[in-house]
């Protein structure tokens, strides 16, 4: 299910937004009231799409969060706004959001604006705790920054997580990253460490002799 964070300085709206989404199946990982706080939010959780209020309480209102978003994260932004005038339009425009909707809008007109914009982006997978995977971008989400893999770490990876909570023996880690023929264990154990030190230390670790696991 997809994980929405919403950013939305009026409570009553915000709870209202969240029962919607409930309804509707999607999971809600905050709520937040302010701009810094959405920054915090979103680095640390690593939503699917985030809903943001153009207005917020604060020094960084939602036009500043959405480039942020945009620039660190890249995760889909739709505006919420109760305005819908020229100036507000441009501004939020020139952030790029997937949609705008302004305020009231239905519950039916959320969800199509959320589909499409989830239809658009990649797919974040959980890979330990606060690390996720970009399958499209062969990128992993750690501490609000993007790190790219090669493309041998992505299917390292990708091995991995088939296997999740299993022991991946290193004969079959070398059949599926090496398959024309013997590699040497410097050359695996050196991928290992490159993509250990990627996803962090305690996300993946080896068993000497047998294999790697994922946490």
């Amino acid at each position: 299910m997809a994980r929405i964070l919403i950013v939305e300085d009026e409570s009553l709206v915000a709870m209202e937004i969240e029962s919607a989404l409930k309804l509707e199946g999607f999971l809600t990982c905050g709520i937040a009231s302010s701009g810094e706080e959405a920054l915090q939010l979103a680095r640390s959780s690593a939503p699917d799409l985030v809903l943001l209020d153009i207005y917020l309480d604060g020094n960084c209102d939602g036009i500043g969060v959405c480039r942020q978003i945009k620039e660190e994260l890249a995760i889909p932004i739709i505006f919420l706004t109760a305005y819908s005038d020229k100036k507000t339009l441009d501004a939020a425009i020139d952030c790029k959001p997937e949609s705008y909707l302004v305020k009231p809008f239905r519950r039916l007109e959320l969800v199509a604006a959320i589909r499409l914009a989830l239809s658009k982006g990649g797919e974040k997978i959980p890979v330990c705790d606060g690390v996720y995977y970009d399958r499209d971008r062969f990128q992993i989400l750690r501490d609000g920054q993007r790190i790219d893999l090669t493309k041998k770490e992505a299917k390292l990876l990708e091995l991995c997580l088939q296997r999740r909570g299993k022991v991946v023996p290193f004969e079959d880690l070398e059949y599926a990253l090496w398959p024309e023929g013997a590699v040497a264990d410097g050359t695996r154990r050196a991928l290992i460490h490159r993509l250990r030190s990627k996803l962090g230390r305690s996300c993946l670790r080896t068993i000497p002799g047998i294999g790697c696991q994922l946490a």
